[in-house]
């Protein structure tokens, strides 16, 4: 096996563990708190999965600060492993197919 595609994997799968982590945890840092400022705030963070929280992080900077970056670097981190993957993936399978791995 390829050392460069073992460390190809192995950013992959940590950007998306770092990223998912601060996903989940920030999600739940601001979905409890949605609920003391009515339907009008907690109907968005549940039905728009991303887009919700961090709108409603934004709209309560001071309450919410630390759960807002939470949230906004696990939405960078995963959508960089994202990116990895669809760019990196192609030319990494291309490598081992000229190699004949």
């Amino acid at each position: 096996m390829d050392m460069g595609f073992t460390a190809f994997v192995f950013a992959v799968a940590i950007l998306v563990a770092v990223g998912g982590s601060l996903l989940l945890v920030g999600y739940l840092g601001i979905v409890p708190a949605s609920f003391n400022f009515g339907w009008q705030s907690w109907l968005p963070v549940l039905l728009l999965p991303v887009i919700g929280p961090l709108w409603f992080a934004y709209r309560h900077p001071a309450e919410l600060r630390r759960a807002g970056i939470q949230l906004l670097a696990g939405t960078v981190l995963v959508l960089a492993a994202i990116l990895l993957l669809y760019v990196g993936g192609p030319q990494m399978i291309s490598r081992m197919a000229t190699k004949g791995i």
